[in-house]
């Protein structure tokens, strides 16, 4: 029938067998970091409240990734307008007039932006931003038509630009950070 030699290998598979059957079901649910699964409120993986030692912890380990001072509150521009709003300024101004922008392009060391803008009747517009020194900060102009002809629609680019660069100065920012 059988001999004893075989009758170990077979054993040996009957365990196997067994154990690939028997353990999954032994195990915990699947981390749920791993397996991207929420088991509830009371999930303690999902849910953690640290203790105040913990809390201090971490304030800690992001006081110390802080490079720099940080006592220094965001507050609004100091002469009216920021630079670095240039941008956004654009966009809400272009947004009032129906308009959109193509392109932003930075020339002349960054002393100067280029706005390349599209209007609803496919009329081309330029918004070119100039970067003074304080307290002026800035000066725009903009031309509009395929031959510079949309004077009127292009000084109420300037001005929408001139508000919105206010209206963003007002809200409260950090200065700019130069590289020291």
């Amino acid at each position: 029938m059988y001999s004893r030699q075989t009758a170990i290998p077979l054993r040996g598979v009957l365990i196997i067998l067994v154990g690939l059957v028997v353990l999954p079901g032994c195990s915990n649910t699947p981390n749920p970091v791993a397996s991207n699964i929420s088991y509830g409120p009371d999930d303690q993986f999902a849910n953690r409240t640290l203790d105040a030692a913990e809390r201090r912890q971490v304030i800690r380990i992001m006081q110390d990734a802080v490079v720099g001072p940080t006592n220094d509150p965001a507050r609004p521009a100091p002469y009216g307008a920021r630079w670095t709003d240039v941008t956004h300024a654009a966009t809400q101004a272009c947004a009032t007039l129906d308009m959109a922008i193509l392109s932003v392009t930075e020339e002349q060391d960054g002393m100067l932006k280029r706005v390349e803008i599209i209007s609803v009747g496919d009329v081309p517009y330029e918004l070119l931003v100039h970067r003074l020194p304080a307290p002026e900060i800035f000066k725009a102009t903009a031309t509009g038509g395929l031959f510079d002809d949309q004077t009127e629609t292009a000084e109420k680019l300037v001005r929408a630009f001139n508000k919105s660069m206010l209206a963003f100065g007002a809200k409260p920012g950090w200065p700019e950070l130069t590289n020291d």
